[in-house]
């Protein structure tokens, strides 16, 4: 069972979850037996490359001191075919696996593109 630390936007209720780990590239985040969202690990892909800060606040909820500290997972709305799915990439969400810690984070800085599907994603 993970903690949530930081709110997921459409989840604020939940204070915990479980993860359903499909591969290294794709999961799950379980709130109950009825609400599940799917999250994608696009660094995977190892061709996508993202800079933004994480303000001191988040850090310290999450326990992160160094980026071994938590892993980047992006939130998929499913489309068919499936590289189609578009993943939104504004509000990551991390997970910090050691103290089983999960939170959504809202950057700031301006990321571009905002959303991009899976096909898109493998270019970037």
């Amino acid at each position: 069972m993970y903690s949530i630390v930081l709110p997921i936007a459409g989840f604020e209720d939940f204070k915990s979850l479980t993860i359903e780990k499909i591969d290294d590239f794709a999961s799950f985040l379980v709130f109950d037996e009825k609400t599940k969202i799917a999250v994608v690990n696009i660094n995977y892909l190892n061709k996508v490359k993202f800079d933004f800060q994480i303000d001191q606040e988040v850090l310290e909820k999450m326990n992160i001191k160094s980026k071994d500290d938590f892993d980047i997972y992006f939130c998929v709305v499913s489309q068919e075919p499936v590289e189609n799915s578009i993943i939104n990439l504004i509000s990551p969400i991390f997970i910090n696996e050691k103290d089983k810690l999960v939170g959504q984070y809202i950057t700031v800085e301006k990321v571009d593109p905002l959303f991009a599907s899976i096909k898109e994603c493998a270019k970037l």
